[in-house]
Formats: C-alpha cells, structure tokens, sequence
C-alpha cells in the first residue's frame, strides 16, 4: 500500500471511517467549511459527556476575564446604550496553555477506550503539545510529528521550545 503523502490523503476518509467509525465527508461544505453540529448530532456525541471528558484532565472551564479599560473606552466611543462590555476568554489555563486542549482531551479520551496502542499527531506546535498533554495524563502512548525547519533549514525558536515541552511531558 503506497505510504505516500498524496495516497494517504487520497484516503483520509477511509481511514477516518475505519479508525472511528465517522464519515467526514458527510460534513465537509465544500474546500474550507465542516458542519460539527451535524456531525456531533449524527455521531451521539454529547455536549455534557465532552465537557465530562475535559473535566477529567483539567480542560476547559477557562476564566472569562473583563477588559474593563477597553469596556470603558467602548462605551465612550459608542452611542449611548451601545456600548458592550469586553471579555476575553483565557485559554492558556488549560493544561497545554492552548484551547487545542479540548479537541485533545476528547481525541485521546476516545483513543483509550477504543483499545488503540496510542495516538499519533502532525503538527506545528500547539495541538501536538496538547495531545502530548493529554496522552500523558490518561497514560497512552504518544508520537508528536512536527517540522522544526523552515524552508532554509533554519530551526523556528517557538517550535523547538514547544518540542522541548513536549518531550518533558513525556518524561515525567
């Protein structure tokens, strides 16, 4: 069977079908668009169990936080009664510092209990050092594939720490 890159994404539905049992191209919309809500309908997957999952491994449950200068500024400069209160949602408490931890903690969750020896990830970083995160906590093993190099074969600082990271993950 041909390893290749473009054979392999020739059959990335089928793989996905036989891997776990879902159809991806009954959501895709078009190049660019996926329909998860229909999918999650579809699938059985459950907003309560995802959030369970997540608890399990301290994901998710970010803190909301007020920009109250930016806030203040917003109503100053919008008409009256306009004004919204600003908020960012701080992500970086999740485990892995990044909100890849949610689709993680659900992706390794579902790898254990269908039996699979492990999980394995493509990245440039961050949803790598999620899955790391997550396939430590639960206990499964894990393979991060990341390019470190840039087309002059210069390594990317922020990559290499994020390796680094990843790999303390594992030791520990």
């Amino acid at each position: 069977m041909d390893k290749g890159y473009n054979a392999v994404m020739a059959r990335k539905n089928e793989i996905m079908k036989k891997s776990i049992g879902i159809d991806y191209d009954l959501f895709e919309r078009g190049n660019y668009a996926f329909d998860y809500e229909k999918m999650m309908l579809e699938t059985g997957y459950e907003l309560d169990e995802i959030a369970r999952i997540q608890r399990e491994t301290g994901v998710g449950n970010t803190p909301l936080i007020e920009l109250k200068n930016i806030t203040k500024l917003a109503r100053m400069l919008a008409p009256k009664g306009k004004g919204a209160r600003i908020f960012v949602k701080d992500e970086a408490c999740n485990p892995s510092g990044s909100f890849k931890a949610r689709r993680a903690a659900v992706s390794v969750y579902y790898a254990k209990k269908m039996g699979y020896a492990g999980v394995i990830t493509a990245t440039s970083g961050n949803y790598g050092a999620a899955v790391a995160s997550q396939a430590a906590m639960r206990n499964v093993n894990c393979i991060v594939v990341q390019e470190v190099f840039d087309s002059k074969w210069q390594g990317q600082p922020e990559i290499l720490e994020k390796g680094r990271a990843s790999c303390l993950l594992e030791a520990d």
